[in-house]
C-alpha cells in the first residue's frame, strides 16, 4: 500500500513537472511578448500620429514653427527606434518562426522608408523659409509607410498569438 501511495505522489510530480515544462515551451504565453508586441504598435501608432501633425502643421497658412517641427522630426525617429527595439528582441526570441521574421523583415522595410522621409521632411524644415509642400509630401508618405507597418506588425502579432495588453484594473476607492 505505501508503494502504491509513493509511485501515485511519484506520477503526480513528473506529470505536473510535464505540464511546466510544456508550459515553458510555449512562448506566446509570456508577459514579456505581450509588452514587446505592445511596445511596437504604441511606438508606431505615436510616430504616425506625429506625422500626421506636422502634414496639417504644412497644410496651414502660418509658417510651421520651426522648433515644433524639430521636435515632431525628433520624436518620430525616437518611435520608430523604440518599436524596432522591440521588434528586434520579439525576432530574437522568434527567431526559428520564419514567417515572423519575414513580417518583422517588412516592417523594418516600412520604418526604413519612414526614416528617409523623416530626413527629407528634415531638411525642409532646416530651410529659412519651410518648403511646406515637400514636407507635406514627406509626411503624407510617412503616414502611410507606418500604416502598412502597422498592418504587418497586427499580422505579426497575430501569428505569434501576442494578445493586447489589458486595461489597467482600476484601484479600489480610499476610505
Amino acid at each position: 500500500m505505501k508503494t502504491l501511495k509513493t509511485l501515485a505522489v511519484f506520477g503526480t510530480v513528473i506529470s505536473l513537472t510535464a505540464a511546466v515544462g510544456v508550459a515553458k515551451d510555449e512562448p506566446y504565453l509570456k508577459a514579456d511578448h505581450k509588452m514587446l508586441g505592445h511596445q511596437a504598435q504604441s511606438s508606431q501608432q505615436h510616430a504616425q500620429d506625429q506625422a500626421q501633425t506636422l502634414y496639417y502643421y504644412s497644410q496651414s497658412q502660418q509658417p510651421i514653427p520651426k522648433q515644433e517641427a524639430k521636435d515632431l522630426v525628433a520624436g518620430i525617429r525616437k518611435d520608430l527606434a523604440a518599436s524596432e527595439k522591440a521588434l528586434a528582441a520579439l525576432k530574437a526570441e522568434f527567431a526559428k518562426n520564419k514567417e515572423a521574421v519575414d513580417l518583422i523583415e517588412s516592417i523594418k522595410k516600412h520604418h526604413a522608408k519612414a526614416h528617409e522621409q523623416c530626413g527629407m521632411a528634415e531638411e525642409a524644415c532646416a530651410k529659412e523659409a519651410s518648403d511646406k509642400v515637400v514636407i507635406g509630401d514627406c509626411c503624407s508618405e510617412m503616414w502611410h509607410h507606418l500604416e502598412a507597418a502597422k498592418t504587418e506588425t497586427q499580422k505579426l502579432l497575430k501569428l505569434l498569438k501576442i494578445e493586447k495588453l489589458e486595461p489597467p484594473k482600476k484601484v479600489g476607492a480610499k476610505k
